[in-house]
């Protein structure tokens, strides 16, 4: 009934599962309660909101955009993050900034360190991988913005994480990196790249709908706290 995540369980030092509820009309209560027990927390996953849901906290409505991918937008020289060259603390700046909305910031069960945490781990997988890029935004020697994209046996590619830094918002530079990250996902001959955000992040959303992504999914995600 709930899966045990072993990352999650290892990276926070308490055990976590999970758990797809495809109808919450049909959802165990007494049945839950009893696997549950085994975990500090389970995140319970649901294309269906609960009616009642006061044994557990909505903490995230992840919405899924994606955009099909035909030719070549405007040509943006693409400048790639090299560790040897550029500030890492920079980007892990900028990825707290694009987390502030993430569950894992805005569910007071969890310290404030882990976050930052989880969020340089990501950066620093997003560095390191081979199946990711990471593309950057500098100007003055001043890392403003960046974004990540992550490509798999599929023909989609997943921007991970996209951030610009407050002194230069509403100046393009999103756009731009948007644009850098297409490219890169058709030279890689991916046809359709996705992103996901969280609902209550209202900017991001409007932002990606004009670049010309459209809404492909939405998912209730809930914690259940064993405390």
């Amino acid at each position: 009934m709930i899966e045990n995540l072993s990352w999650d369980s290892t990276f926070f030092d308490f055990s976590v599962g999970k758990i797809f509820v495809e109808n919450p009309s049909d959802f165990n209560k007494d049945e839950f309660f009893k696997a549950a027990k085994s975990y500090r927390l389970v995140y319970v996953f649901s294309r269906i909101p609960f009616v009642e849901s006061t044994f557990m906290s909505l903490v995230d409505v992840k919405l899924t955009f994606q955009k099909s991918l035909f030719s070549s937008n405007t040509s943006t020289e693409t400048l790639f993050f090299d560790e040897q060259i550029h500030e890492k603390n920079s980007l892990f700046q900028l990825a707290y900034e694009s987390g502030k909305y993430s569950r894992f910031r805005t569910d007071p069960n969890f310290a404030i360190n882990d976050f930052f945490s989880m969020y340089e781990i990501w950066v620093n997988k997003s560095i390191e991988s081979k199946q990711s890029s990471v593309m950057i935004e500098v100007v003055n020697n001043d890392l403003l913005g960046f974004i990540t994209v992550d490509f798999d046996n599929s023909d989609t590619a997943t921007i991970g994480l996209i951030a610009v830094s407050q002194k230069c918002r509403g100046q393009g530079v999103g756009g731009k990196l948007l644009i850098q990250a297409e490219n890169l996902a058709l030279k890689h001959d991916r046809k359709l790249v996705k992103v996901a955000t969280q609902k209550e992040n209202v900017q991001a959303s409007a932002f990606y709908q004009k670049n010309g992504f459209v809404l492909a999914d939405q998912l209730y995600i809930y914690h259940f706290w064993n405390l």
